[in-house]
């Protein structure tokens, strides 16, 4: 099995960016918890674990700090509701609510929040407005296993494209750690 950082790497060559210089190491929670990821979500409906959530904060928060962001990141269940959640030092009290409301609208709308802002002007959308929990800014992205949803990572604390960038390195990181 390989390790975060071995996997931030992998997706780093396939994308073209440099892979983040990792600043501590993997907590040992995740290395404890990594065997039993496998077993969890293999039944007969997948779903997002506790352990998987975690690593893929860990991830997205290694990809933040390459970038040199203080990042709020959030992870949600299929149903909305936050499974795992982490603030960097100094991030934005204002990016707490945000990250936590793409993933929700992520996880809601089941596709990616800059998306569903594209849709609710004059698409499928249309009319949708901020509230109530749905946030219509990029930097949320829906979870699929075997293409059923598991839930939603939402990113705040950076530019619309470090966001964007941020949350869909959550994204293909579970496709990589999963082989998907």
């Amino acid at each position: 099995m390989k390790t975060i950082d071995e996997l931030l790497s992998q997706i780093a060559n396939n994308t073209g960016a440099t892979p983040p210089e990792p600043s501590v190491k993997e907590p040992t929670y995740i290395k404890e918890e990594k065997k039993t990821v496998k077993k969890q979500i293999t039944g007969t409906r997948p779903y997002l674990t506790l352990a998987l959530a975690k690593e893929i904060i860990y991830c997205v928060e290694k990809g933040a700090e390459n970038m040199g962001l203080n990042a709020v990141i959030a992870v949600v269940n299929a149903d909305g509701r936050l499974v795992a959640f982490e603030a960097m030092d100094n991030s934005y009290l204002a990016s707490i609510s945000a990250a936590q409301d793409k993933a929700y609208t992520a996880a809601a709308l089941k596709m990616p929040t800059e998306k569903a802002l594209a849709e609710s002007r004059g698409g499928i959308f249309d009319g949708l407005s901020n509230g109530n929990g749905i946030l219509l800014l990029g930097g949320g992205n829906p979870l699929f296993i075997n293409g059923e949803l598991v839930g939603a990572v939402g990113v705040s604390g950076g530019t619309k494209e470090q966001d964007i960038e941020l949350s869909m390195l959550g994204v293909r990181y579970l496709e990589e750690r999963l082989s998907l």
